[in-house]
């Protein structure tokens, strides 16, 4: 006689999320380092692109320098990223993306230009594949993996997503360790959730200073690393609520070394992704 379901195994995808978050615990701390490539394109979505200027125009510091310098400190760090690129700001840094690449870092899609996905209808699918065949244009190979920071998934968002052939998703922050999408309509997907708390603009849009912003950032990765040997870094290049500001770059790099000390390493989504999916198989 088999026993009794659970309140627990009445939840979707459940089990398996339990059973991957004990892997980890047992795994090496692993830190995912991301960057959302946000220049003028979230504001120039719904503003013609002459009004963004002054203080409407902290975007284009992610062009003049933040990006930049992004890329220096991974280099000098050795770590290599994933840089979630919608296409919107691909074509505007073709010369960085090409040194990202050149650098070793991964190219995931953030979709196309800031499109509301929940609002698109039957025009989703032909975003969503618009921004992945822009993206591939630019770097020679699809994208594996999607990110979407501009509101809610539509119900038909991570299905469409599998059919255009992305391994993982990375827009969830439902979960602290990633989890197979089977029960969400993407079978064969992964999600790699992401961190309010391990995200500058979370700190930054608020005004807080660096030494704040600092002190919030360490304890929620410390945090991470202990309860599921995981943790999703997010930066921005911006002038506004991103760290491409020099002074700001530094206490990445302090946050960096900690964790690094404390036994982590350094992977890009793709890799972990693949390592989840080879686990679940």
């Amino acid at each position: 006689m088999s026993a009794a379901p659970t309140a627990i195994d009445a939840i979707p995808g459940a089990t398996t999320r339990m059973a991957a978050t004990a892997a980890a615990k047992s795994a090496t701390k692993t830190v995912l380092v991301t960057i959302n490539v946000q220049g003028i394109g979230p504001e120039a979505a719904t503003r013609p692109e002459h009004e963004l200027h002054g203080r409407d125009g902290h975007g284009r510091y992610a062009y003049g320098g933040g990006l930049a310098r992004l890329l220096d400190m991974l280099r000098r760090q050795d770590i290599r990223a994933t840089l979630f690129w919608p296409a919107f700001e691909a074509e505007r840094c073709r010369g960085l993306l090409e040194q990202s690449l050149r650098d070793g870092h991964e190219a995931a899609s953030q979709g196309n230009a800031f499109e509301d996905l929940a609002a698109l209808g039957e025009r989703e699918a032909e975003v969503l594949q618009r921004g992945r065949d822009r993206l591939a244009t630019f770097t020679g190979q699809a994208p594996e993996g999607f990110r979407w920071t501009g509101g809610g998934f539509s119900a038909r968002t991570l299905p469409l997503l599998r059919e255009l052939g992305y391994r993982y998703d990375s827009s969830a922050l439902d979960d602290d360790a990633p989890y197979a999408l089977d029960a969400d309509g993407a079978p064969g997907m992964v999600e790699l959730p992401w961190s309010e708390g391990l995200c500058d603009a979370t700190h930054f849009s608020r005004r807080v200073t660096q030494d704040r912003a600092y002190a919030h950032l360490a304890e929620q990765g410390d945090a991470l690393l202990a309860a599921d040997g995981y943790a999703c870094l997010t930066l921005h290049p911006r002038a506004d609520h991103g760290v491409g500001r020099a002074a700001r770059l530094l206490m990445i790099e302090k946050l960096l070394d900690r964790l690094r000390a404390d036994g982590a390493r350094y992977a890009v989504c793709g890799d972990v992704a693949r390592r989840y999916a080879m686990r679940s198989d």
